[in-house]
């Protein structure tokens, strides 16, 4: 790897990288259901994995056509998002650890892109030691526009200096993939159901399925074959 052009990664942080996403999923359709509103938690994470709040509900409150104050939304959230933290903290998704460790080694460069507010994002950070990893983490709340624009990538690609030819994403959610081809930075899409179609270059069901030399391979514009695991 040429110290011209270093590679870089960024991450979507629930459900790629802390294990939060089913938390969100499960809050988020406990309060929604308190509003008369039922959305199972799975149809939540399909839909809106990676979408910040804001985006998120003043879509599903159209859609219902219910009215709530829209300052009201994060206050109660966070408040249930403590609650869950606090009775099962953060873990990190199986495997990626390794492969974030792999990738720092080989002199990535490495960034976090999410739709959680500054806060939660530093939560984890500091739960999962972190910090060292990554030059930069954006929230999609400090952009003009959440996911699926691409504005939260792209501010993270800036902020760590990165070359977005030589750039990859990795998200578990639709709109993060969506807003991954919107930025044409080619994508890794963590999925359960390889069957359905996602706007991402690669899937992959584990991490444990997921190289640094992969990685290379589709930033090279490579075929790239799974391994068989």
């Amino acid at each position: 790897m040429s110290a011209k052009e270093p590679r870089g990664v960024i991450f979507d942080l629930d459900g790629v990288i802390s294990d939060t996403q089913d938390m969100h999923s499960h809050v988020e359709s406990e309060f929604l259901r308190s509003l008369g509103i039922e959305i199972h938690p799975d149809n939540i994470t399909a839909r809106f994995a990676g979408v910040g709040d804001k985006e998120m509900f003043s879509t599903i409150f159209a859609e219902y056509r219910v009215d709530h104050p829209m300052e009201e939304i994060s206050v109660q959230k966070w408040k249930m998002m403590e609650d869950q933290v606090q009775k099962h903290g953060i873990k990190p998704i199986s495997h990626v650890m390794d492969l974030i460790e792999s990738l720092y080694n080989s002199n990535f460069i490495l960034a976090i892109a999410s739709g959680s507010p500054r806060n939660f994002i530093d939560q984890v950070m500091g739960a999962l030691s972190l910090r060292k990893f990554f030059a930069v983490s954006v929230s999609s709340d400090e952009v003009e526009r959440g996911k699926p624009a691409p504005d939260v990538f792209l501010e993270a690609a800036r902020q760590a200096n990165m070359d977005l030819s030589k750039c990859t994403i990795i998200e578990d959610g639709l709109s993060g993939m969506q807003a991954a081809a919107a930025a044409k930075i080619s994508c890794v899409g963590l999925v359960k159901d390889k069957t359905k179609i996602y706007s991402a270059d690669l899937l992959i069901t584990s991490f444990n399925q997921l190289t640094v030399d992969m990685i290379c391979q589709l930033q090279n514009k490579q075929n790239v074959s799974l391994p068989l695991v």
